[in-house]
């Protein structure tokens, strides 16, 4: 079914398997093979996601990629998956997760990492599609502002601070106009959701383990995502070193002693002591290139803003400070995060090997100390990127068995990874994955297209 090698066309990837799982109600959520099981039903998780990925790549940035045929038929679909979301919202404004195919909702518990999910790609939507549709976007958010501050799952709150600071960032470019007294409640919402990830991080971080939790488990990515994200617009140092630091440790469980990237199973997850290794959902990968194109976006404000990268001989971690004045530090504590690891090293060594690039911990002195020394931003703004692109190569085959997980013939994506091979089941979250990484390494098919 797969095969052995798969070469990659310039310009968007195939659509074909997103609009096969898609009918006039919603994105269904299961296949057996790549025919959509239509008994599985609907879940606003799946038609979230969609929606997300229809967004980015309408959004004029990717746009130049599409033909006409797909601009117009993901244009059609955005119109499915907001059609959607707004029959599953009460008018609480807290979405419904979980629908049978005949249009039943089904008995749920309230899903509080659902509606971050919700909220998030409704404020996307707002942004980035074109009139006619973010109206309803917006419509979808306004209703669903007032349960932002009772989300309380770290996954919801991750996805509801990245929302509250793409909406604020959007109307300080211009791309969008926010009701009055909105800007000041979204800033509350941001700083108070802010602190409740930083919070989590230092409370369940130890010598060793620099995590939100005491288990690494699923959607790891949108966590350090989310702290980045927030980073540009508060501006906070802690959300920065956080944001880094965590992703460090994110790469340095998810990558393989041969260096190439393995999603942490869904078997048993990760812990200090032990990771488990099948089971590797197309999931993780889409959210760590999202964590990491976003490390690179806020390196790139932080240097505007004259941040600079210290790397710390007491702990060999990252730090950041602000320039006061050309060619000095300031003054103060200086911040500090774990090792970080932003892909393979210039001399060949493996990620997080005592030489890599960003864990050397400074210049020794001739008496045996080291110094923390100051490292280029630029460096690791281009290797940001360059580990963001491995995580589309492991859909292409840089996994542990060396086969493809996609068919870019159709878009469609397997489900995971086992022992025995790929899971050739394709569903919704798969192809969804596989699509949105595709969108967050665009500037790579760009540059095969050119």
């Amino acid at each position: 079914m797969w095969a052995e090698a798969n070469k990659r066309r310039t310009g968007a990837p195939s659509f074909r398997h997103l609009r096969r799982l898609t009918d006039d109600t919603g994105l269904i959520e299961h296949a057996l093979g790549r025919i959509p099981r239509r008994k599985e039903g609907y879940t606003t998780d799946d038609n979230a996601r969609a929606l997300w990925a229809v967004s980015e790549w309408l959004a004029p940035e990717r746009a130049a990629l599409l033909s006409p045929g797909d601009r117009e038929r993901l244009t059609s679909l955005a119109d499915v998956y907001l059609a959607f979301m707004l029959w599953c919202q009460g008018d609480d404004g807290w979405f419904h997760n979980n629908i049978a195919y005949d249009r039943t909702p089904e008995p749920e518990t309230r899903s509080h990492d659902c509606q971050g999910r919700a909220i998030w790609g409704c404020a996307n939507a707002w942004v980035r599609l074109a009139a006619g549709q973010r109206e309803t976007a917006f419509m979808l958010f306004q209703q669903s502002l007032r349960t932002i501050g009772r989300i309380d799952s770290l996954r919801g709150r991750a996805f509801a601070l990245a929302a509250c600071s793409e909406l604020l960032q959007a109307e300080e470019s211009g791309r969008i106009v926010l009701p009055k007294g909105w800007r000041g409640e979204l800033k509350d919402h941001l700083y108070r959701l802010e602190e409740l990830l930083d919070g989590a991080y230092r409370d369940a971080s130890r010598e060793g383990w620099h995590w939100f939790e005491p288990v690494m488990t699923y959607g790891n990515g949108v966590l350090p995502w989310a702290m980045l994200r927030a980073y540009r617009t508060t501006r906070r140092p802690s959300s920065l070193e956080t944001g880094l630091d965590s992703l460090s440790s994110l790469q340095a469980a998810m990558t393989s002693e041969g260096g190439w990237y393995r999603p942490i199973g869904n078997e048993h997850w990760h812990t200090r002591d032990v990771s488990s290794r099948w089971d590797q959902q197309p999931l993780e990968m889409f959210k760590l290139a999202l964590a990491l194109e976003e490390a690179a976006a806020a390196l790139e404000l932080a240097r505007k803003d004259g941040v600079f990268l210290v790397i710390s001989p007491d702990v060999s971690g990252l730090g950041t400070r602000r320039r006061q004045e050309a060619g000095s530090l300031a003054a103060g504590s200086q911040t500090t995060a774990s090792k970080p690891d932003f892909g393979r090293a210039s001399d060949g060594t493996e990620p997080g090997a005592p030489e890599s690039a960003l864990a050397a911990g400074g210049a020794a002195t001739a008496a045996g100390e080291r110094k923390p020394r100051v490292v280029d931003i630029g460096e690791h703004i281009a290797a940001l990127r360059a580990s963001r692109d491995r995580c589309l190569d492991w859909f292409y085959g840089d996994n542990d068995l060396r086969v493809p997980m996609v068919d870019e013939d159709d878009g469609s994506c397997c489900d995971g990874l086992q022992m025995n091979g790929p899971n050739v089941n394709c569903g919704a979250e798969a192809a969804l994955s596989y699509l949105m990484t595709e969108a967050i390494c665009y500037d790579r098919r760009r540059g095969n297209q050119a």
